[in-house]
């Protein structure tokens, strides 16, 4: 009875979502869902359930009033051009682990998410779980702080869909003092899946967050976010190949002006974990980053809690400090080959700073090459051409970023 109550529940409120869908609700466990459908553009928000496939239709305007969850086993297909327009508050997408999104974008038709009002932490923002370790257990998993779902696994090469040529704007609405989402939040994302060309502008909490996983991105812009451009932890082993990240002036006086450009951790409580793919250790290249000298966190690259990585042809502009590195593991990495190459530094008051994890100040200005040629992005401190057009912005630099 309790089964057939649920069931039941289930359907009605699939069918209040997705008024024009057709949805197949049986009282037999063994049979199955499966169904191509449209939603109601005025009301977009639910569940799309496992064996559905729906796909938007681009001529429309898509309001987002809630959460919309693409089940395991389920798919989402937005097509180019899509544009969908979400209220104020916790109203965000996510994908469970198992479920598929292909956001369709192109270069002259990019699918669009912003607030119904234009301003920092308008509304959530995009979340995806999948099947890729995360550090936090021995098994790989853990509970994604947005959602509250079960993400991560064994499998490095999970595929998720495909995230192209997207623009996220006004995300990271904060939905109690200590969780608030970040445009983009990839929780044990795999290989398979792809994300390239996403822009992401006047976000209020980070712009993209990997949480272990080892999906590659590229071609990513990051403009005018409350705290880091680009953050990872939890032993992210993928790439990020050509990234443009930069405070906006106009937030520099504000109570969140922006914070570092990288923020990257390999875990908040085990620094030296070996579980899952161990400690953090992606690869970044090509990529420019500016600040100002609003705020206390005014640093291009801050490293710490064991995270390893490379970085090569690297851009840093405008900030109080360039290089910021924290604790043994993280050090004893950076410290025994060379893997920060290639660096332009660009006003930027102090190189290079660290500590060990006693808090002992230590020199790390011979773990880096200096590259005054270097081009980071694509254009050194300007807007380079492959962000330009399909993310609405057509130039940025410096002056942009700092007063």
């Amino acid at each position: 009875m309790k089964k057939t109550i649920l069931k039941a529940t289930l359907c009605f409120s699939l069918m209040a979502a997705f008024s024009s869908t057709a949805i197949s609700c049986s009282s037999s466990d063994d049979e199955t869902t499966e169904s191509v459908s449209t939603v109601d553009p005025n009301n977009f928000q639910g569940k799309i359930a496992a064996g559905t496939t729906v796909t938007l239709d681009p001529t429309k305007v898509y309001n987002l009033k809630g959460k919309l969850n693409v089940e395991n086993g389920a798919t989402l297909i937005i097509p180019a051009g899509t544009r969908i327009v979400a209220s104020e508050g916790a109203t965000y997408l996510i994908v469970e682990r198992g479920g598929k999104i292909f956001m369709n974008g192109t270069a002259t038709s990019p699918v669009v998410f912003e607030g119904s009002t234009h301003k920092q932490g308008h509304w959530g923002g995009i979340v995806i779980l999948g099947n890729a370790p995360s550090n936090r257990s021995a098994s790989g998993t853990s509970t994604s702080e947005l959602g509250e779902l079960i993400y991560g696994g064994t499998n490095k090469t999970d595929n998720s869909g495909s995230i192209k040529y997207v623009v996220i704007k006004d995300s990271g609405f904060k939905y109690n003092p200590e969780k608030e989402f970040n445009g983009l939040s990839l929780f044990g994302v795999g290989s398979e899946t792809i994300v390239s060309y996403v822009s992401i502008v006047d976000g209020a909490d980070d712009g993209v967050e990997f949480f272990g996983g080892n999906v590659n991105a590229d071609h990513l812009l990051v403009l005018g976010v409350g705290d880091d451009s680009v953050d990872w932890t939890e032993g992210w082993q993928g790439t990020a190949n050509y990234i443009y990240a930069a405070r906006k002036k106009q937030y520099q006086t504000a109570a969140e002006p922006g914070n570092r450009g990288v923020e990257a951790d390999t875990q908040d409580t085990d620094a030296n974990t070996t579980n899952g793919n161990g400690a953090s250790n992606p690869t970044i290249t090509n990529a420019t980053f500016l600040g100002n000298a609003g705020g206390s966190e005014s640093q291009g690259l801050k490293v710490r809690a064991g995270s390893n990585g490379k970085f090569d042809n690297i851009v840093l502009a405008n900030y109080s400090t360039g290089l910021d590195f924290e604790t043994d593991r993280t050090l004893a990495w950076f410290q025994g080959a060379s893997y920060i190459k290639n660096v332009k530094f660009v006003n930027i008051a102090t190189k290079s700073k660290a500590k060990n994890t006693a808090g002992t100040a230590v020199d790390i200005s011979g773990v880096f090459t200096e590259n005054t040629a270097a081009l980071g992005a694509g254009s050194g401190t300007a807007l380079p051409d492959w962000a330009k057009g399909w993310s609405g912005v057509s130039s940025y630099d410096t002056t942009d970023a700092m007063n």
